[in-house]
């Protein structure tokens, strides 16, 4: 039987992976505190820039889709690699981009080889030896809420030293190009392990979804998501520009408040993992939606900075609605991966959609196009609501386990 060692050095082994899942929202956040520079110099409005984040995104649901199709021919390590050298050759070229449409495609193409190294570094996350995998996951994906973090400042940093917004591309290449390297050091004398998923992979549709109640719960576990993640994308993408061009806020003072919210936002996900099991998770999703309506309110009408930050921090902890994922996507036993597959590309889909919805709006009225979030959100406490009714119902006569 094969040794598992839950120990630091493997999780060391694992650096390059985590480094992965880190560098994604890095690759498009970067963007967001800095869309009024980037239109000066290229001549297009911040709005159309705004919707690199939705071609980012499509491109990261299309790699995340396909990128199983390459391990019939080639090995993670190999895929890996090879998209890291394209990531990097890409974005170097964004730092010469003035066309709009050359924009969108070159985020596109960089979206779509950062799905494919997603799906890619999780397959090597499965397979190490590591016996507490649901430890290792959740250290894998705390990664992603840091990039968050951290993509802000690049911008605020390069704009408060007067240095070009392009050299931004520059400082994302070079840590993509470190990644690239910890996997030549971690990786290539690594041998490739087949995962053993079992027959479930390999279940029929009809053999998944066979409980027309348990659909629905999940049907309203997918929309309580979708306006979950609209709202927050907005929050997160967009609230810089409203910051910066409404309030009149500093680019460092627009970027520290979206580092608050990932922050705050992290922060909540650890808080509700503790009662996850102790109270239903409807009732927390409940809870978490309608602190972020009160806080996003007060967010986007108080004037002062230091109440803005007070809020934003609240916005942050009402956006921390992880456990709405998982528990949707485990409502049935078996076909898991199934679900999670759909609940993942029902995020990106809400996320690529954000954008053009602020695009559109924001032409009319700016503030307004911020005020979509508490919108979203609030339709995301009826469908919480609306579930929390609909499950007792059904757990009451019997049509789905409690």
């Amino acid at each position: 039987m094969e040794k598992y060692e839950d120990n630091f050095k493997e999780y060391l082994k694992e650096i390059p992976n985590f480094l992965s899942i880190f560098i994604i929202p890095i690759y498009f956040m970067t963007v967001s505190p800095m869309l009024i520079e980037m239109s000066k110099s290229t001549g297009i409005s911040s709005e159309d820039l705004s919707l690199i984040i939705t071609f980012f995104t499509i491109g990261l649901i299309a790699g995340q889709l396909t990128s199983v199709f390459f391990n019939r021919r080639f090995s993670k390590f190999k895929i890996i690699i090879t998209c890291y050298i394209l990531i990097i050759l890409f974005i170097v070229l964004l730092s010469f981009v003035n066309n709009q449409l050359l924009f969108y495609a070159l985020y596109l193409l960089v979206g779509y080889f950062a799905g494919v190294i997603w799906l890619q570094a999780t397959r090597y996350i499965l397979e190490n030896n590591i016996r507490n995998k649901d430890r290792l996951i959740i250290i894998l994906f705390s990664f992603y809420p840091l990039g968050n973090v951290i993509a802000p400042f690049i911008s605020s940093f390069l704009i408060n030293n007067n240095i070009n917004w392009r050299y931004s591309y520059y400082v994302i290449a070079l840590m993509a190009f470190v990644v690239l390297i910890l996997y030549l050091i971690f990786k290539k004398e690594q041998k490739s392990k087949a995962l053993n998923e079992g027959e479930e992979e390999h279940l029929p549709i009809k053999d998944i979804f066979f409980n027309k109640n348990v659909n629905i719960v999940f049907l309203l576990g997918c929309l309580l998501i979708f306006f979950y993640v609209i709202s927050e994308t907005i929050i997160a993408t967009w609230s810089p520009t409203f910051l910066r061009t409404v309030k009149l806020f500093e680019i460092q003072y627009a970027s520290l408040t979206i580092s608050i919210f990932w922050l705050s936002s992290f922060t909540g996900r650890i808080i509700t993992s503790f009662y996850a099991g102790k109270i239903r998770s409807n009732y927390i999703l409940l809870i978490l939606s309608i602190v972020a309506i009160a806080a996003m309110i007060f967010f986007i009408f108080l004037e002062s900075f230091s109440a803005s930050l007070v809020a934003i921090g609240f916005v942050g902890l009402g956006h921390a609605a992880t456990i709405g994922i998982s528990s949707t996507s485990i409502v049935y036993i078996k076909g898991r991966a199934v679900l999670t597959t759909i609940v993942l590309a029902v995020i990106n889909i809400a996320t690529s959609l954000a954008p053009f919805l602020t695009r559109f709006v924001s032409k009319s009225n700016m503030t307004f196009s911020v005020i979509l979030a508490p919108i979203f959100m609030g339709i995301t406490a009826l469908v919480i609501v609306y579930k929390i009714i609909f499950e007792k119902k059904k757990i009451k006569d019997g049509d789905i386990p409690a």
